[in-house]
């Protein structure tokens, strides 16, 4: 198990995916999850040289792409960069994930990270059966180009569906090179107890997001906040230790995004159930016991301007969960 960071958590530094590997050997850690937010080019030429350049740091390298679903607005850049760099982009969402699993090819990344939709995605109208169905169509047809390619796509829990919901897509498409991307704080959009959570993924875990989050009590209900890992409480430590049980040699990607004031789930609201699928009842106890014994906030933070004033505060919170995540689990960290 590798200890590595995950590129969105350097959206607001202004680096590209070079800078990202400079920083990321600087800072001790032992490779990237690359998403989009730090290329400007998927030209042959541009993907070669962030290929070595991690090759020659000794540095692993995985890859992500936003949406597999055209309509989606983390679907954009991923065609535009496709577009620019000479590929047909009027073509199935299949084959705009297949196009995606080339990028990955070419810098040497053995995983493809995708996402459906996000944590929107219930509140703003989607049927998501007929969206888990549109999902299932598309990777049915791009898993067969990844099962040739030798390269996995790893979809992750991005609050849209559920764990169970995502087991059900898993079992539906029925491939050898589908598995997940466990992002270990978004479980929490669940409502269910996250270890638990981690455990029904953890056979199909690929790669990870490790992060963490404070569960906040609101008048409305419950809050996630962004924080360093390790100042939350999610059981960070559990769930990394079950992901080793099951993959010893997957890697945790740090990924901060402290930018953002916290994430609300109104389940006082009379319409979140509605949307939202209920949880357990002693998965939804596991937040009231968290939450329960809190102050319900009097004023509640804003956004940080996005940019400068952001990665202040997103490099600090990177550097002390790279200290807090080396110390807490060194029993499961390799050299």
């Amino acid at each position: 198990m590798k200890l590595g960071l995950e590129s969105f958590s350097t959206r607001n530094s202004g680096l590209d995916p070079v800078g990202v590997l400079d920083l990321v050997s600087e800072l001790g850690l032992r490779g990237v999850l690359f998403e989009l937010s730090p290329f400007n080019s998927f030209k042959d030429q541009d993907l070669d040289t962030i290929r070595k350049t991690a090759e020659d740091k000794g540095l692993y390298l995985e890859f992500g792409m936003g949406s597999i679903i055209h309509r989606h607005p983390m679907a954009e850049k991923g065609r535009d960069l496709l577009d620019a760099a000479g590929y047909d982009i009027n073509v199935s969402d299949g084959q705009i994930v297949i196009d995606h699993l080339k990028i990955a090819q070419k810098l040497g990344a053995p995983i493809m990270r995708c996402v459906g939709g996000n944590l929107f995605s219930r509140d703003e109208g989607y049927d998501m059966t007929a969206l888990a169905d549109e999902v299932v169509v598309i990777l049915r047809e791009a898993c067969k180009a990844a099962e040739d390619m030798g390269v996995k796509i790893a979809m992750e829990n991005h609050a849209d569906f559920t764990v169970r919901e995502y087991a059900s897509i898993r079992t539906r498409i029925g491939s050898p090179a589908y598995g997940f991307t466990v992002d270990c704080a978004n479980l929490a959009f669940d409502l269910d107890e996250p270890v638990k959570l981690a455990a029904m993924m953890a056979p199909y875990a690929l790669t990870t997001h490790y992060k963490d989050y404070r569960i906040l009590r609101t008048a409305q209900g419950l809050a996630l906040e962004n924080c360093a890992v390790g100042d939350g409480e999610m059981d960070v430590v559990a769930i990394a230790e079950t992901l080793h049980a099951a993959h010893p040699d997957i890697n945790l990607n740090i990924e901060i995004h402290s930018e953002w004031a916290p994430f609300t789930l109104d389940i006082f609201d009379d319409n979140f159930f509605k949307t939202h699928v209920s949880p357990p009842g002693e998965g939804l106890a596991w937040y009231l016991e968290k939450s329960w014994g809190k102050p319900i906030p009097t004023t509640w933070p804003s956004d940080i301007p996005a940019g400068e004033e952001a990665w202040k505060v997103e490099l600090d919170h990177l550097k002390r969960s790279i200290e807090w995540s080396k110390e807490n689990l060194s029993h499961l960290l390799s050299e």
